[in-house]
């Protein structure tokens, strides 16, 4: 079991390189890396980082999706094609990183009309990008997010049905935003569930980082803890800046210390 830090919390406040030197000095086990745009979809940015990283071990990395995972899945070849240029590219700089996962949200539409039945060539599709980033060393790991067609326990089980080998990452920030119980989802991705992202939330649904807002943690580590998890978990905070960075020590205590407690306690029979 890992307590990690994404490197989205300094998105728009300095560049994906500099944000890797910044996140070394958290005392964390692991790290996330956010590849926010085309120019970083790279081995040489990969190996940048890389450098910027350190000692520091990466989990995963999680591209910016939207500008091409949809295209992966278009009825137009010429999308398809694109959108596969720009899947390489992210999986050079992953393995360049060290990146044991690729986080994916896949297709998604404003409206929210998009579900998993409305994905065009999803099996063969998916297939080629697993394949494509096992021979990297790399596992594609399917993220619940409100807005895209993976928000509901409904979802998980659809997806599963088409896709027997698929594995995911839990996010419990997107269930609750989705109107899912966070524990529904956690219990419809079982022993599927390969890597978490936390973050809290108060009464009335403001994000807020872990220890400030409602959310169980302690039912959550210890219903990991009975499942047998060890992967890691991710805090992924939205944008924080420098002066907030006591609180983003605070939750990581938090983390640590509520996880620790949860694991360090006999499973239950």
């Amino acid at each position: 079991m890992k307590i990690g830090l994404s490197a989205a919390a300094f998105y728009g406040l300095m560049e994906t390189e500099e944000q890797a030197a910044y996140i070394r000095r958290f005392p964390i086990d692991t790290c996330e890396i956010f590849l926010e745009t085309h120019c970083e979809y790279t081995k040489s940015f990969g190996e940048l980082v890389r450098e910027k990283l350190g000692d520091m071990h990466c989990t995963s990395v999680h591209p910016k999706g939207t500008q091409f995972e949809p295209d992966i899945f278009a009825r137009s070849m010429h999308q398809y094609h694109d959108g596969m240029k720009a899947f390489r590219g992210v999986l050079d700089s992953a393995q360049a990183i060290g990146a044991k996962y690729y986080v994916m949200h896949g297709p998604h539409s404003v409206s929210s009309r998009m579900t998993i039945d409305r994905i065009h060539q999803l099996q063969p599709r998916f297939a080629e990008m697993a394949g494509e980033a096992a021979e990297k060393g790399i596992e594609l790991l399917y993220e619940n997010v409100c807005w895209a067609a993976l928000r509901t326990t409904d979802d998980v089980a659809r997806l599963t049905e088409l896709l027997p080998d698929i594995h995911f990452v839990l996010d419990i920030k997107q269930a609750q935003r989705a109107g899912v119980d966070p524990f529904d989802m956690l219990h419809a991705m079982g022993s599927r569930i390969r890597h978490v992202h936390l973050l809290d939330w108060d009464e009335q649904g403001r994000v807020c980082l872990p220890g400030q807002g409602c959310f169980d943690f302690p039912r959550l580590f210890d219903e990991m803890h009975q499942m047998d998890y060890d992967g890691t978990f991710l805090l992924e905070p939205y944008t924080t800046p420098p002066e907030r960075e006591n609180e983003l020590l605070e939750a990581l205590s938090y983390l640590r210390k509520t996880a620790k407690q949860a694991y360090g306690k006999p499973h239950r029979t």
